[in-house]
């Protein structure tokens, strides 16, 4: 009859370290889920802020490319392009600034067009800065 007790003591034993381990599981799950839960989070910012300073590459460039498009004489001439001034505008939440000067002793035309926006309550700015040889373009 001894032997039965024991045996009981025993089984409760057992059953008191598999809940033991089933909350330690639970625990460990958890710790695991909340590191995978943060770096999820991570991610998702890093790639909305990446797709953002994308679409500002896209629009300096693409803003350029019209411009430069035309010869540079023209553009002078039509008042898209102010050596010396500065053209301001907008487009989807970006403000850009397109400036341009007159630089060196081989009177290159340098044009600078920055695109500002704001994320995460902080202001982001990508500048496209390039040299034109206005005398000698097509």
């Amino acid at each position: 009859m001894n032997q039965g007790q024991g045996g009981e003591r025993e089984e409760k034993k057992r059953n008191g370290y598999v809940l033991y381990d089933v909350l330690m599981a639970l625990f460990l799950f958890s710790l695991g889920f909340a590191a995978i839960f943060a770096l999820d989070e991570a991610a998702i910012r890093e790639t909305r802020e990446a797709i953002t300073l994308n679409q500002a590459v896209n629009l300096a460039e693409t803003t350029l490319e019209k411009l430069a498009a035309d010869s540079w004489r023209e553009n002078i001439l039509s008042g898209a392009c102010v050596p010396g001034g500065r053209i301001q505008g907008s487009e989807d939440g970006f403000r850009w600034t397109f400036e341009a000067d007159w630089t060196g002793p081989a009177g290159l035309l340098r044009v600078c067009l920055s695109v500002e926006w704001q994320e995460d309550g902080k202001s982001k700015i990508y500048v496209l800065e390039s040299l034109y040889d206005a005398d000698n373009d097509a």
